[in-house]
């Protein structure tokens, strides 16, 4: 698998992991908060290219070495920046 497909296969396994948290967890998760975050288009709706689109940026944002890949801490701020739970 070529260096690019691995990334984006981390990043879409990486991404999907926001919406596999437990039950007890799922009240937590603000759907309004990931449409406005990704649905460049303004349509009220989530493309699975915008998606990725803005988990490359998220990558792309912590890999502050500019390596092509994430180091465990690079990986767990990444997900706690996807996970998106809500404030209150």
């Amino acid at each position: 698998m070529n260096r690019i497909a691995r990334t984006l296969a981390i990043a879409s396994l990486a991404a999907s992991s926001a919406f596999f948290l437990p039950a007890a967890h799922a009240d937590a998760l603000n759907p309004d908060a990931f449409v406005k975050m990704c649905d460049a288009d303004k349509d009220g709706m989530v493309s699975k290219a915008e998606v990725m689109k803005h988990v490359e940026k998220m990558f792309d944002k912590m890999d502050a070495k500019k390596m092509g890949k994430l180091d465990k801490k690079q990986v767990e701020e990444f997900l706690k920046a996807f996970n998106m739970i809500s404030a209150g």
